[in-house]
Protein backbone atom coordinates (compact mmCIF):
# COMPACT_ATOMS: atom_id res chain seq x y z
CA UNK A 1 0.00 0.00 0.00
CA UNK A 2 1.33 3.52 -0.95
CA UNK A 3 1.28 5.89 1.76
CA UNK A 4 -0.30 9.52 1.10
CA UNK A 5 0.44 11.85 3.56
CA UNK A 6 0.17 14.76 2.00
CA UNK A 7 -3.36 13.71 0.15
CA UNK A 8 -4.82 12.34 3.76
CA UNK A 9 -3.98 16.13 5.30
CA UNK A 10 -5.73 17.76 2.48
CA UNK A 11 -8.53 14.98 2.89
CA UNK A 12 -8.40 16.19 6.56
CA UNK A 13 -8.40 19.60 6.23
CA UNK A 14 -11.39 18.96 3.27
CA UNK A 15 -13.46 17.84 6.34
CA UNK A 16 -13.01 21.87 7.76
CA UNK A 17 -12.65 24.41 4.83
CA UNK A 18 -13.67 24.26 1.45
CA UNK A 19 -10.99 24.09 -1.67
CA UNK A 20 -11.47 28.40 -2.17
CA UNK A 21 -10.46 28.53 1.70
CA UNK A 22 -7.34 26.44 1.24
CA UNK A 23 -6.08 28.17 -1.92
CA UNK A 24 -6.54 31.61 -0.08
CA UNK A 25 -4.70 29.78 2.91
CA UNK A 26 -2.08 28.83 1.03
CA UNK A 27 -1.33 32.10 -0.24
CA UNK A 28 -2.51 31.43 -3.79
CA UNK A 29 0.59 29.19 -4.50
CA UNK A 30 -2.27 26.69 -5.28
CA UNK A 31 -5.40 27.04 -6.89
CA UNK A 32 -9.03 25.62 -5.60
CA UNK A 33 -9.45 23.04 -8.75
CA UNK A 34 -6.01 21.88 -7.93
CA UNK A 35 -6.89 21.32 -4.28
CA UNK A 36 -9.87 19.68 -5.41
CA UNK A 37 -8.02 17.31 -7.86
CA UNK A 38 -6.02 16.14 -5.01
CA UNK A 39 -8.71 15.87 -2.08
CA UNK A 40 -10.32 13.41 -4.75
CA UNK A 41 -7.03 11.56 -5.80
CA UNK A 42 -7.75 12.79 -9.31
CA UNK A 43 -3.87 11.72 -9.57
CA UNK A 44 -3.64 12.23 -13.47
CA UNK A 45 -5.20 15.77 -13.46
CA UNK A 46 -1.93 17.51 -10.65
CA UNK A 47 1.57 17.37 -10.35
CA UNK A 48 3.56 17.24 -6.87
CA UNK A 49 4.24 21.24 -5.89
CA UNK A 50 7.23 22.70 -6.55
CA UNK A 51 9.87 23.86 -3.90
CA UNK A 52 8.24 27.56 -3.97
CA UNK A 53 5.31 26.62 -2.81
CA UNK A 54 5.93 24.81 0.47
CA UNK A 55 5.81 27.84 2.25
CA UNK A 56 2.36 28.70 1.59
CA UNK A 57 1.05 24.95 1.84
CA UNK A 58 3.34 24.45 5.32
CA UNK A 59 1.23 27.77 6.70
CA UNK A 60 -2.01 26.13 5.58
CA UNK A 61 -1.17 22.50 6.81
CA UNK A 62 0.08 23.95 9.95
CA UNK A 63 3.49 22.25 9.39
CA UNK A 64 6.88 23.07 8.69
CA UNK A 65 8.04 23.49 4.92
CA UNK A 66 10.51 20.47 6.04
CA UNK A 67 7.28 18.39 7.15
CA UNK A 68 5.60 19.43 3.91
CA UNK A 69 8.53 18.51 1.34
CA UNK A 70 8.68 15.03 3.22
CA UNK A 71 4.77 14.39 2.34
CA UNK A 72 5.55 15.40 -0.90
CA UNK A 73 8.84 13.09 -0.89
CA UNK A 74 7.19 9.97 -0.03
CA UNK A 75 3.78 10.17 -1.58
CA UNK A 76 4.84 11.63 -4.90
CA UNK A 77 8.35 9.96 -5.06
CA UNK A 78 8.18 6.90 -2.87
CA UNK A 79 11.45 8.35 -0.88
CA UNK A 80 11.41 8.74 2.91
CA UNK A 81 14.13 10.16 4.82
CA UNK A 82 13.79 6.90 7.30
CA UNK A 83 16.24 4.29 6.05
CA UNK A 84 14.26 1.25 7.26
CA UNK A 85 10.72 2.52 6.17
CA UNK A 86 8.08 2.53 8.83
CA UNK A 87 4.13 3.03 8.75
CA UNK A 88 3.19 6.59 9.33
CA UNK A 89 1.13 4.74 12.10
CA UNK A 90 4.87 3.70 13.93
CA UNK A 91 5.66 7.38 13.14
CA UNK A 92 3.00 8.48 14.76
CA UNK A 93 3.56 6.52 17.87
CA UNK A 94 7.28 7.24 17.90
CA UNK A 95 7.20 10.67 19.34
CA UNK A 96 5.03 9.38 22.06
CA UNK A 97 6.65 6.24 23.03
CA UNK A 98 10.05 7.74 23.29
CA UNK A 99 8.63 10.28 25.59
CA UNK A 100 7.85 7.87 27.95
CA UNK A 101 10.00 6.27 31.12
CA UNK A 102 11.92 2.82 30.86
CA UNK A 103 9.34 1.23 32.97
CA UNK A 104 6.38 2.86 31.14
CA UNK A 105 7.39 1.78 27.67
CA UNK A 106 8.27 -1.70 29.11
CA UNK A 107 4.86 -1.69 30.12
CA UNK A 108 3.15 -0.40 26.60
CA UNK A 109 5.12 -3.17 24.80
CA UNK A 110 3.83 -5.89 26.88
CA UNK A 111 0.03 -4.44 25.82
CA UNK A 112 0.83 -4.20 22.01
CA UNK A 113 2.54 -7.84 22.51
CA UNK A 114 -0.85 -8.90 24.09
CA UNK A 115 -3.04 -7.58 22.18
CA UNK A 116 -0.91 -8.68 19.22
CA UNK A 117 -1.01 -12.55 20.33
CA UNK A 118 -4.71 -12.18 20.64
CA UNK A 119 -5.68 -10.48 17.25
CA UNK A 120 -3.86 -13.44 16.02
CA UNK A 121 -5.59 -15.98 17.42
CA UNK A 122 -8.76 -14.22 16.97
CA UNK A 123 -7.49 -14.74 13.10
CA UNK A 124 -6.99 -18.01 12.93
CA UNK A 125 -10.26 -19.28 14.35
CA UNK A 126 -11.82 -18.85 11.79
CA UNK A 127 -9.83 -20.95 9.41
Amino acid sequence: MTETPFTSRVQHLFKHITYEQMAKECGGTRSASWWRHVQLEQTDLYSPPPPKDLPGIAKLFGATEEQVAAMIAREFYGVSRYPNLRSERERHFAQDLNALSEEDAALVLDLVKRLNHKAQGEGSQGR
